[in-house]
């Protein structure tokens, strides 16, 4: 993920743009997953503060950061 850390606010849309031939997600363990299919988007609206860790669940290496503002 690039930037693999994002600010945002609750409310705020995060958008992911999967450039390659594969499908990715952004996993959140014990919450919410985003589907990003292959040269597509996924996205969700932030509603809860907080610091999230993510990761891809077809290649956990894949990890990303989010820092939630109320």
């Amino acid at each position: 993920y690039s930037p693999a850390s994002v600010e945002a606010k609750v409310g705020d849309t995060i958008e992911w743009v999967n450039k390659d031939v594969i499908a990715h997600t952004a996993t959140v363990k014990g919450g919410w997953e985003v589907m990003i299919p292959p040269k597509s988007k996924g996205r969700i609206t932030l509603k809860q503060a907080g610091a999230v860790d993510y990761f891809c669940r077809f290649h956990p290496n894949m990890k990303g950061h989010l820092n939630v503002a109320p």
